[in-house]
């Protein structure tokens, strides 16, 4: 008896595991697959900004990739959102903007948002401005592995035509986030 209930544990850990596994692999091949057409709008998901407005530099890796598509004439608009800086003092839509700006991007092309405290409210406001200004088309900017989910939110809340660009620059704290990643898919699955 004690025999059959310790295989069926194992099998279902080991169907956890590969589960986790596949999920996982997925993430960072959707992450990696950068989007190469046009859209209306870089969404870029916000991250840590300093006291001195001074971008974390796992954000400015994902400013810069959106600074690419703009560049490159891929977006015609930057929708920079992020939280409220309650750390810092300092609006990471406000920074991302002012960072913007000094990379020569035209302010009238930079809409800043520091109410997106997570990828949920990021989408959630994104929605709410794209009632008067009509994207038909948008990319999200972001890390790697939270591509998938950021197109996940954007699309359960209506808007289809979603795609990503990933930052180009990587760090040790991936490692994390591409792990903790499966498990804040799911919450959004399952909550938002």
């Amino acid at each position: 008896m004690k025999s059959k209930i310790g295989r069926k544990i194992k099998i279902v850990i080991a169907v956890l595991i590969a589960w986790f596994l596949l999920h996982t692999a997925y993430i960072i091949y959707d992450g990696m697959n950068d989007y190469k057409g046009n859209a209306d709008v870089a969404i870029i998901l916000g991250n840590a900004v300093y006291s001195d407005s001074s971008l974390s530099p796992w954000l400015q890796g994902r400013v810069d990739a959106a600074i690419e598509l703009y560049r490159e004439g891929k977006v015609k608009k930057i929708f920079a959102s992020g939280g409220d800086g309650k750390e810092y003092g300092v609006h990471e839509g406000d920074a991302m903007k002012k960072y913007l700006i000094e990379k020569n991007i035209p302010a009238v092309d930079i809409i800043a948002d520091s109410k997106g405290n997570n990828s949920y409210l990021t989408a959630k406001d994104f929605m709410t401005l794209n009632d008067s200004l009509h994207f038909s088309s948008a990319i999200v900017v972001s890390s790697f592995y939270h591509i998938t989910r950021c197109k996940y939110i954007i699309r359960k809340l209506g808007f289809k035509n979603v795609h990503g660009y990933a930052s180009k620059k990587y760090f040790r704290n991936d490692i994390y986030g591409t792990f903790r990643e499966f498990f804040a898919f799911y919450k959004y699955l399952l909550f938002y």
